[in-house]
């Protein structure tokens, strides 16, 4: 199964503490294709930055980038417009602009959205995306 995977997942991968850890290892594993959009990458890149360093966050992005399932998926014209236009109409903060537009990416290609992010997941269930949603298949 392909999904469009949210950085969060990645994040809670890379760190073994964190507490989802076992349950996004599990997802990623059950999943045949991370579709990952760019603007994902760059979220992870940050995040794993600031809560790891510069050199772990390094380590972690070569890995990613290499292993097999990653598919990497431009961010488009189509899908800023559709996140600004959600963000704009909905009058919310510009800080949800990043999830808008993983939703816009997730509508585009058609694909289930994997994310812990609970807002998210509300969203993506107003926006006709369905989800993977983490909290109703663990175990």
């Amino acid at each position: 199964m392909e999904a469009l995977v949210d950085s969060n997942v990645y994040v809670y991968r890379a760190i073994r503490d964190s507490a989802h850890h076992l349950e996004a290892r599990k997802f990623l594993e059950e999943l045949s294709v991370w579709i990952t959009p760019t603007l994902v990458f760059h979220e992870v890149i940050w995040a794993l930055y600031e809560l790891l360093g510069r050199e772990n966050a390094l380590k972690f992005a070569f890995v990613m980038l290499r292993h097999r399932k990653l598919r990497m998926v431009p961010t488009t014209e189509q899908d800023i417009r559709w996140a600004l236009a959600e963000v704009e109409g909905e009058g919310i903060s510009l800080a949800r602009y990043n999830d808008k537009v993983i939703l816009a990416v997730a509508r585009r290609l058609k694909l289930p959205l994997l994310t812990f992010d609970k807002q998210l997941l509300s969203q993506a269930s107003r926006s006709d995306v369905e989800v993977i949603d983490p909290y109703r298949h663990s175990s």
